[in-house]
């Protein structure tokens, strides 16, 4: 009886402790090495970064959307550089640029058996044949003209 009640204890206590460890608090050097890699890709001259980039957006996400990845392109935008400024809770956010341009990009994360990937902003407004694979995006943080 003893032994039965000791075993419900710690399942009592394991549900609650568990009750109070937030999904969405996902490590943050995970989600900031794959932010990396994206980054790495979209700055890279290498000619099929989609093809890179596929593997980075969520299945769950993909499939709830019944997108087949493959018959879309990524948006990479083909920055000279970037940025991360902040990896936290489930975001990672970065500013890439070129010469006269930057745009902040939030990069929302989820983690699907061990693996990090991101959950798209959806089919880019611009082109229908991409999609946009960060969450959001502020534009043209600044231009030639505000230098």
């Amino acid at each position: 009886m003893k032994t039965t009640q000791l075993i419900f204890s710690v399942l009592i206590f394991v549900f609650l402790l568990n009750i109070h460890v937030k999904a969405d608090d996902l490590n943050t050097k995970k989600m900031e090495q794959v932010t990396k890699s994206i980054l790495d890709a979209f700055v890279s001259s290498k000619e099929d970064k989609s093809e890179m980039l596929r593997k980075y957006i969520s299945e769950t996400w993909l499939d709830k959307k019944n997108i087949n990845v493959k018959k879309y392109s990524i948006n990479n935008y083909s920055p000279e550089n970037y940025n991360i400024v902040y990896t936290g809770c489930d975001v990672c956010i970065a500013v890439i640029g070129g010469k006269s341009w930057a745009h902040l990009l939030v990069f929302k994360f989820t983690e699907e058996f061990g693996t990090y990937r991101v959950i798209p902003k959806g089919i880019s407004e611009a082109s229908k044949d991409y999609i946009d694979p960060w969450w959001s995006i502020k534009d043209y943080l600044c231009s030639e003209t505000d230098k």
